[in-house]
């Protein structure tokens, strides 16, 4: 069985907030998964955009257990 354990995500953009904090704004394009075997794979539902310098970036963000 594999348990989803990564967002995978693009950083698309950024913002300053009401304290002037620059924020980043991301769009999500798929999971990470790690099934029994310690073995990792990944699902994109859409294609990353490659960056000014032709380069593809995309960040793992950890799934939160609920009542973690």
């Amino acid at each position: 069985m594999s348990t989803a354990k990564f967002k995978v995500v693009q950083k698309t953009g950024s913002f300053k907030n009401q304290e002037g904090e620059t924020k980043n704004t991301y769009i999500e394009l798929g999971v990470v998964f790690e099934n029994d075997k310690g073995h990792t794979s990944m699902k994109l539902n859409g294609l990353p955009l490659p960056n000014e310098k032709g380069e593809v970036w995309m960040q793992f963000f950890a799934i939160e257990k609920q009542g973690e």
